[in-house]
């Protein structure tokens, strides 16, 4: 599928639901609100299937948090079982312990876990959670096969002065790391302002470090630096080329299919149609008209 930028459209991120056990200051909800209801298991599984059928590859279930869902696990068993290129989880991990062989069973091979800092009294101050619980649910992760990639929203004040500690950190249990630039989406703007940190500041010191840089075209040409054998991923979400190279549709918890994380001027309910006893060819017909909607935000 192709929008009418011409931007091969072949990733779905999913909110699972708007529930969190933590309450992260950074968190932009994936450009959610107040939500009523969430998609049952039967009903992510059939949007997944017309997504799949329209040409998508890869699919991502985030949140809120995605392990408060009783049913992640069969969530992901069958999406896995459709056929597609790659599945994954967006998580904080502290409630990954003692589930993540059961995740592997089902076939998950990827997680994604926010991390905001590796100081237990930092990481309280911004999620209100005990860091133990999150660092136990990577190793956790890790001993089950699970491969990982830690998050990491940088912010000024906060955390910046943690990037080496970051770095080593992900070396040590054999993972990556992504920076990620916080993004101005249901924050207020005196945390926005106050915190905020371009990426561009902290690149050179990347640069300096790297054996090697990567460019990843198949995901808004971001720049992969491999320091120490390990990945460091840079996501500079506000730029025009960023924007002009996304390849990802969104589905929020309440079944709305939202073309642009930083909008919700332009969703298209496809929950209430399918309720309402759509037929798979009208989906299809639903999500084909969101497609056509999307339009970079950052131009």
């Amino acid at each position: 599928m192709y929008d009418s930028f011409n931007r091969l459209i072949t990733g779905l991120r999913i909110s699972l639901t708007q529930r969190c056990n933590l309450n992260c200051k950074y968190c932009h909800h994936e450009g959610e609100f107040q939500v009523s209801k969430e998609m049952t298991k039967e009903e992510v599984l059939r949007i997944v299937r017309i997504a799949h059928l329209l040409g998508i590859k890869r699919v991502k279930y985030t949140g809120g948090e995605p392990l408060l869902r009783k049913d992640l696990v069969d969530i992901i068993k069958g999406s896995i079982e459709m056929g597609f290129e790659d599945v994954a989880i967006t998580t904080n991990g502290s409630l990954l312990k003692g589930k993540s062989e059961a995740l592997f069973k089902a076939g998950l091979r990827r997680i994604n876990i926010s991390l905001p800092s590796l100081d237990p009294k930092i990481y309280f101050d911004i999620t209100g959670g005990d860091i133990n619980k999150a660092i136990s649910g990577i190793y956790d992760a890790i001993s089950n096969g699970i491969k990982v990639k830690i998050n990491v929203v940088l912010m000024r004040g906060i955390n910046e002065n943690e990037l080496l500690k970051f770095i080593d950190f992900v070396s040590s249990i054999g993972g990556s790391l992504q920076l990620i630039e916080l993004e101005k989406l249901n924050l207020d703007d005196e945390f926005f302002n106050k915190h905020y940190l371009s990426l561009s500041s902290v690149e050179p010191l990347l640069n300096n470090m790297a054996e090697r840089v990567i460019v990843r075209e198949d995901m808004n040409s971001r720049r992969i630096y491999v320091i120490n054998n390990t990945s460091v991923e840079v996501v500079c979400p506000t730029t025009a080329d960023f924007c002009m190279r996304c390849s990802r549709i969104r589905i929020t918890s309440d079944g709305k299919i939202k073309p642009c994380l930083m909008r919700w001027d332009n969703c298209v309910d496809i929950l209430e149609p399918m309720r309402k006893g759509a037929t798979d060819e009208e989906l299809k017909r639903i999500f084909i008209k969101a497609i056509l909607l999307r339009s970079p935000y950052y131009k």
